[in-house]
């Protein structure tokens, strides 16, 4: 339950919040056969976390919103922004990230500050 839920919902959420959160679902849940009438104490528990992970989805979304405004004024942002699959958020990521690109040399180094490490596997067959 824990993993669907946590595959519906942003993935900026904690997985042990969601956890939690689920284990008192399933606790209502079990407390509920065959039926809970409207009213209930555990209706009203369940659209209150419902509520709450709305609210967290909808906070995540502002803030990166406001990131993506604020990093439009940045002047690798219109390049980066602009590589296939790299996206305004990514892009604004890495710039909150790494600061000032023209710091580094090359892409290694670039590399070695985020701690990538890119391998490469040739197939020998």
């Amino acid at each position: 339950m824990t993993d669907r839920v946590y595959q519906s919902v942003s993935r900026r959420i904690h997985k042990d919040v969601i956890q939690n959160y689920c284990a008192q679902v399933w606790l209502a849940a079990k407390n509920s056969y065959p039926a809970v009438p409207a009213d209930s104490l555990e209706i009203e528990v369940i659209s209150e976390y419902c509520n709450e992970v709305e609210n967290y989805n909808k906070e995540i979304t502002y803030i990166q919103n406001r990131l993506i405004k604020i990093a439009v004024s940045l002047n690798n942002f219109k390049i980066i922004s602009s590589i296939p699959g790299a996206g305004q958020l990514n892009s604004a990521l890495l710039l909150g990230f790494t600061g000032d690109l023209a710091r580094f040399d090359n892409y290694k180094q670039l590399n070695a500050f985020l701690g990538l490490d890119l391998n490469r596997y040739i197939s020998v067959w």
